[in-house]
């Protein structure tokens, strides 16, 4: 059909239905139209509009567009120079020149033909202030080491492990003890008042996590980054209590967790966490995966080949329990007394690093307790690389000379070197005694021998062993003894590997005890339990005392037959007292009273001699009753003890080595191994003031110099430039750099 027929037939149409009577809606119904009832209407509104000619199709001269040449030119030469400009500016720009609106979706069409689009202009970074301090030279080390990591791993395996166990399942249900007595589930005055959750507070974990609903643990929802924050704020707890002089992180110093963790924790969020992770009963754990870190960790960072000894240093820390209750006791060397208290055992490696711990209620015993811990050290230590040639030496302080200690070494690969205490160095137990030979360390002349020494525990065993005596040029003598043969290690060799534990670990350990106050009980719980030792001591003092009251039969039937005369002369010689009077230190009373007294006073002294005349006929026997009796007395009713729960006590002193061992690694890595007190680095490095600039991607930290301290200025400055080649990321993501 041409365009003509096709016009005349829409015209025909059109008029059709005009000069139709029926509706238009009908006329379509009832008809065959060519186009449809939309199309009819549109071009009745072209021919009002344009005439026949707007009915001419117009399709083969193109379609129509705004965007014309000149404006794609204009396009392109605006963008090519600001490819950052956005299409709303483009269009607003295109507008004001040419007063034509083209779509956004137009231009951005356009833009992609032409390999245009728009390119986001660069952000100059937005830098937050926020106050900063020298602690962040710790906390960079931490992340430096991956530590926190190594405690957040350990804490998420223990959470998933109990979350799987059924007394997670059967305790799920326990709901909150008391809520008529709390206010919005917080503790109250009344709540805690009461006479069971008073009894229920030192309880001991293994009685309470019977009944606690670990879902509703606060550990048990977050996240892992939560829990590494939680990590770090405890790991920093030396830095933010002033070296342990307040308990309180609610004091203002305790406001330096914000740059420090990243959250400015109260009292009471930590103190949850704590309690949380004691009832985890995870301290095992970490201590395990603690030292197989730091023994890794130290192992790889050392310089020097590993030689056929290995020395690990062992010392202890006893520290008091403040309590009422009758606990298991030893020596507090500090306090200077016996008393209820825990004992850390703690080993170390040869440059003094702190490995492995363990804490036991009262006295450890080292006897029973050293081997067994550095198996256990050896276990985590031993892997397929390790050299199998290695020997290792466990150097023990004088309290661990028993013989019962020594001769558990019988059986082990392991050597121990150890001193003996004067009273057990006489001469006539030495034999197959050397020539005396020059230390090679020191001033001081060695003699190589063997000596015997008693078992006190069992009777008649004799423990020989290698003695290395050292006569000092001052005129002191030390006795060292070890089970090294004479061939592997000479007598100079023996005796600096022993007293090199004074500067390598025991000077060191000492500085740090007070640093992180390792000395100090952080908490805990008792549990009551039968205390077999003490029960069965009273049970053979009363056997004793039977047997000693039966043999001396008679002898006490005549002084009870004595003591009864003497109660009714006391009761007489106190009335005659009683009137009398005191003047001047000299007794006023009349004359027949007077001769009365002296009579009785003559009659009781004459008691009191036939008394010790019979008791003198069998001096040895009263003696050891009296000796019994007293005993019987101290230890009567001491058949309970309290057992210290140690779990909280292991899981801070977990992050107090930790903190210790960064500290060794700022002095090593960045201060080229120089030898500072941790009070010093408290004071003079880590309390520095200072300011950090934080971006999306990275912190600069600017630390406030101290004038007064020039030379240790120097020294930190190269230090922290150390640091700064170290690519280290805190836990956002962000890259840490320090300025002085």
């Amino acid at each position: 059909m041409s365009e003509e027929e096709r016009i005349c037939e829409i015209l025909n149409t059109i008029q059709n239905i005009k000069e139709s009577k029926l509706p238009v809606i009908t006329y379509f119904k009832q008809n065959s139209v060519p186009f449809t009832r939309k199309q009819y209407y549109r071009y009745c509104k072209i021919l009002k509009k344009s005439g026949e000619d707007g009915l001419h199709d117009k399709r083969k001269d193109g379609n129509y567009t705004k965007l014309t040449e000149r404006i794609k030119d204009y396009i392109i030469s605006t963008v090519t120079e600001n490819r950052s400009i956005s299409t709303p500016q483009l269009q607003g720009k295109i507008l004001n020149k040419f007063n034509v609106k083209i779509s956004e979706s137009s231009l951005n069409t356009f833009r992609a033909s032409v390999s245009l689009t728009r390119v986001p202009p660069h952000k100059e970074p937005k830098y937050k202030l926020m106050k900063s301090g020298g602690g962040e030279i710790l906390t960079c080390l931490a992340f430096f080491t991956g530590i926190i990591e190594i405690y957040t791993r350990t804490i998420i395996e223990r959470v998933n492990e109990i979350r799987q166990s059924p007394l997670f399942e059967q305790n799920k249900n326990i709901g909150e003890d008391y809520p008529d007595v709390r206010s919005r589930g917080k503790f109250t005055t009344e709540y805690n008042q009461l006479k069971s959750v008073r009894e229920n507070r030192f309880k001991s974990v293994d009685e309470k996590i019977q009944s606690k609903n670990f879902s509703a643990m606060n550990i048990f929802k977050m996240s892992e980054k939560a829990i590494s924050r939680y990590n770090l704020a405890l790991l920093c707890l030396p830095l933010i209590t002033s070296n342990g002089k307040t308990s309180r992180v609610n004091r203002v110093k305790g406001n330096d967790l914000t740059f420090l963790c990243d959250y400015n924790y109260k009292d009471a969020s930590l103190n949850k966490y704590i309690g949380e992770l004691k009832y985890l009963q995870i301290s095992d754990q970490l201590i395990a995966a603690i030292a197989k870190f730091w023994m890794d960790f130290w192992r790889d960072e050392s310089e020097e080949e590993e030689t056929y000894f290995v020395c690990y240093y062992i010392d202890g820390n006893t520290k008091a329990v403040w309590s009422s209750n009758r606990c298991y006791k030893g020596r507090v060397t500090m306090l200077g007394r016996v008393m209820n208290c825990l004992e850390n055992v703690f080993i170390h490696d040869g440059k003094g690093h702190p490995l492995y711990f363990q804490t036991f209620h009262g006295h450890a015993d080292l006897g029973k307790e050293a081997l067994n811990m550095l198996e256990k050290l050896t276990d985590l230590l031993d892997d397929s690389s390790a050299p199998a040639h290695v020997k290792r030496i466990l150097v023990m302080d004088g309290g661990a000379n028993g013989v019962k200690t020594l001769r558990s070494f019988e059986d082990s690969d392991d050597y121990f070197i150890t001193i003996l205490d004067d009273n057990q160095t006489k001469a006539r137990k030495f034999k197959h005694i050397r020539e005396e030979m020059r230390y090679k360390y020191g001033k001081a002349e060695l003699v190589d021998s063997k000596i015997e020494l008693l078992d006190s525990n069992e009777l008649g065993y004799i423990y020989e062993c290698r003695a290395v005596t050292v006569n000092w040029d001052n005129g002191r003598k030390s006795v060292l003894v070890t089970d090294i043969p004479h061939d592997l290690l000479d007598a100079s060799e023996v005796t600096k590997k022993y007293f090199d534990r004074w500067p390598m670990q025991e000077k060191q350990f000492r500085d740090a005890k007070g640093g992180v106050n390792i000395h100090r009980t952080v908490g805990y719980g008792k549990k009551i339990e039968n205390y077999d030792k003490m029960d069965e001591k009273h049970r053979e003092l009363c056997k004793g005392i039977t047997k000693l009251k039966s043999r001396l039969k008679v002898p006490l039937a005549e002084i009870e037959v004595i003591e009864e005369g003497l109660a009714d002369l006391y009761k007489q010689e106190r009335t005659l007292r009683e009137k009398s009077n005191i003047v001047e230190g000299n007794r006023v009373l009349g004359e027949a009273d007077s001769t009365e007294l002296k009579h009785c006073e003559a009659r009781i002294n004459k008691c009191l001699r036939q008394q010790k005349a019979i008791e003198n006929g069998h001096k040895d026997d009263f003696k050891r009753l009296r000796k019994y009796l007293k005993e019987e007395k101290r230890i009567r009713g001491k058949d309970k003890v309290y057992k210290i729960d140690t779990e909280l006590d292991q899981i801070m002193t977990c992050f107090k080595m930790s903190f210790i061992n960064l500290c060794s690694l700022f002095l090593t890595k960045c201060m080229d191994h120089e030898r500072f007190e941790l009070q010093t680095l408290f004071e003079s490095i880590f309390q520095l003031g200072g300011e950090a600039f934080i971006s999306d991607d990275a912190k600069t930290i600017e630390l406030e110099m101290n004038p007064k301290e020039p030379k240790l200025m120097g020294k930190l400055n190269k230090g922290l430039s150390i640091l700064n080649i170290i690519d280290i990321h805190d836990l956002n993501g962000r890259c840490v750099k320090f300025n002085m």
